[in-house]
């Protein structure tokens, strides 16, 4: 393998069909004394100065005379990787290729070679050879005769050019590499990390798996432990009314004591709804303090003897646009996690004020935000949390009781119902010295008015007047209690397990239907509130109650539920359900004393006289 051309004297290619031109280049171009001396002496003229004058390379030099010969050799030099960096080419050199041809052919073959044109004629313009040859840039002209220092200087010049370009080439050429090596790295560098974050993702979806199992591990036992007590409790009372007549006061004390088990499951069913948010939220303005005060006597049952429960409830305090019942929670949560936190007995003080929170105080706070705010104060004198407790007391799951004396639920349900409401906590506790809760809940803007005014109003309930009403629920066992209820309270009762059934019990059935009562979610993809609206366009004089154990489909429903109304929660008992059923019924008679016609008042309508909606969607059964 040949070393590099750079490192080797200028090779250099002269093109002329008259052998005393090569001769003239030779002696010119060799490297003789004279010459370099006429160089250094012109150079000394030009420029001034008296400096020793540098060596100058030694060209080598070739001939060729005719265009075809030049471009063999061109060719060959290349392929021996020793190009020519500059050629002296004749204008005129019958009867071949001319010089300007003999260029197209040189540049096609090597792009990068000099050239100088040698003529003595004007046969092409300037123009015309750079508009035909497209590289002025490599191209000078030399006019016949020419002087001895005019070839050096061009040739050196040159020549010294094709050295650069070539360094700049072989430099960007090292660069593209670099950069190719580099992006080819960072590549394989970027692959890896993709593999290594996808593994780690790996790792992290199984970590949140184990930590998913291992918190329904905690819930499953803690709440397995409390419904199987309420479970013995019914079971067992159950099973000694099987023996007793009914009416004597064991069978009593046995019937209240399975009533007070079922209001108690109910009440940690509606702990696991509102954990989930899946509980039925109803907003309306809420005056704090007496909320606070109303629940007195049930929160002084619920701690018991050893406790003192001390109020402080400000007066005239703006109201707040919340769920009574939610905000119930709340309180009896806050109450009895002060109550545990002091198992010998202690002072649990619950209070009320305005708080006016400004940019300051909020930036203390992520969840804070500037306004005004009613304040729920809940506080304890009981053992108080460690840093690490207080930093989890809002995890789902996580209790420091013993299993089946606590759920870890408490505290996340409500710090879950506070952010429902728009409103944040914060906690202050030390370990021995306590601890206090203080939630804040906004103000409402609206129109201030009593919540019960409303209730007050309004007018005494009818009685059963044999109205009507259809079921649909797709729990047998359910659906029998409710039945059960409503014929013992007067209603001709008729039942449906789904949306299909209901829609054949609706045609045949002999009399008016005047209340639908029905369940949210039902099989078959036909919900409640799609039920309603088919049976509605066929009377819309309907009535229509709904029931749901959560509230995501009453959501999306969007049915405007308000509860007591036209929406019931599960479980309910019969008197809920009675009361309910019959305050449905006579805001619907309110409502059609002046719009129903005399066959609507006055008797039943059977259904094979309706006159179905001309757009009635059809419901079948799957």
């Amino acid at each position: 393998m040949k070393d590099d051309p750079a490192n080797r004297p200028p090779r250099v290619l002269i093109v002329d069909d008259n052998a005393a031109i090569h001769n003239d280049f030779r002696k010119t171009l060799g490297g003789q004394p004279v010459a370099g001396t006429q160089l250094d002496d012109l150079e000394k003229s030009l420029f001034g100065g008296t400096a020793t004058p540098a060596a100058r390379a030694v060209f080598r030099i070739d001939s060729a005379f005719q265009g075809q010969e030049a471009l063999a050799m061109v060719q060959r030099a290349l392929e021996e990787n020793d190009p020519y960096t500059l050629a002296f080419v004749d204008i005129r050199m019958p009867p071949g290729w001319d010089g300007v041809e003999t260029l197209e052919r040189l540049w096609q073959c090597s792009p990068e070679l000099q050239a100088v044109i040698c003529t003595a004629y004007s046969d092409y313009s300037w123009d015309d050879m750079a508009r035909r040859l497209g590289q002025a840039d490599s191209l000078l002209i030399l006019k016949k005769p020419f002087d001895t220092a005019e070839v050096l200087q061009v040739a050196h010049a040159l020549t010294r050019k094709w050295a650069l370009a070539r360094q700049a080439r072989l430099r960007m050429e090292d660069l593209d590499r670099m950069v190719r090596e580099r992006t080819q790295k960072l590549q394989q560098e970027i692959e890896e990390r993709a593999r290594a974050q996808e593994a780690q993702l790996k790792l992290e979806a199984q970590l949140r798996q184990a930590q998913k199992l291992e918190a329904v591990g905690c819930l499953a036992a803690g709440i397995a432990h409390e419904f199987n007590n309420l479970l013995t409790v019914i079971q067992g009372h159950t099973d000694l009314l099987s023996g007793k007549p009914l009416g004597t006061p064991s069978a009593a004390e046995s019937i209240a004591r399975i009533a007070q088990a079922s209001q108690r499951a109910a009440s940690l069913t509606r702990r696991l709804l509102a954990f989930s948010h899946k509980q039925p939220v109803q907003l309306k303005p809420i005056e704090l303090s007496a909320a606070v005060q109303g629940l007195t006597k049930m929160l002084g049952q619920l701690v018991g003897e050893p406790y003192q429960l001390r109020l402080e409830c400000a007066t005239d305090l703006p109201a707040i646009r919340a769920d009574e019942g939610n905000v119930e929670q709340i309180l009896i949560n806050l109450t009895l996690n002060a109550r545990d936190a002091m198992p010998g007995g202690g002072t649990i003080q619950v209070a009320t004020s305005l708080a006016v929170i400004d940019e300051a105080a909020a930036r203390e706070n992520l969840e804070a935000r500037p306004g005004k705010f009613v304040c729920l104060t809940v506080s304890d004198t009981g053992c108080g949390m460690s840093p690490e407790v207080l930093g989890r007391i809002f995890d789902p799951f996580y209790t420091t009781k013993d299993v089946g004396k606590g759920t870890g639920l408490g505290l996340s349900m409500v710090h879950g119902i506070v952010q429902q409401h728009a409103g944040w906590i914060e906690v202050a506790s030390e370990a021995g010295k306590g601890s206090t809760f203080k939630v804040f809940l906004p103000v409402w803007e609206g129109t201030s008015g009593a919540p019960t005014a409303e209730a007050a109003s309004s007018p005494p309930l009818h009685r059963a007047s044999g109205e009507g009403v259809l079921i649909v629920e797709d729990e047998g066992i359910v659906r029998e209690a409710a039945r059960l209820a409503l014929e013992r309270g007067g209603y001709r009762v008729f039942e449906a397990g789904d949306g299909p059934e209901a829609l054949a019990v609706w045609e045949r059935c002999p009399v008016r239907i005047d209340l639908l009562v029905t369940d949210m979610v039902m099989p078959h993809g036909v919900s409640g509130g799609a039920l309603a609206r088919v049976l509605q366009t066929r009377d819309p004089h309907l009535r229509a109650l709904y029931i749901s154990g959560y509230s995501s489909e009453a959501v999306r429903e969007d049915l405007h539920l308000t509860h007591g109304a036209n929406f019931l929660r599960k479980p309910y008992d019969p008197p809920t359900l009675l009361k309910a059923v019959r305050l449905c019924l006579d805001r619907g008679a309110q409502s059609q004393t002046h719009s129903r016609c005399p066959a609507e008042t006055d008797e039943a309508v059977p259904s094979s006289q309706r006159q179905p909606h001309a757009n009635v969607p059809t419901v079948t059964k799957a």
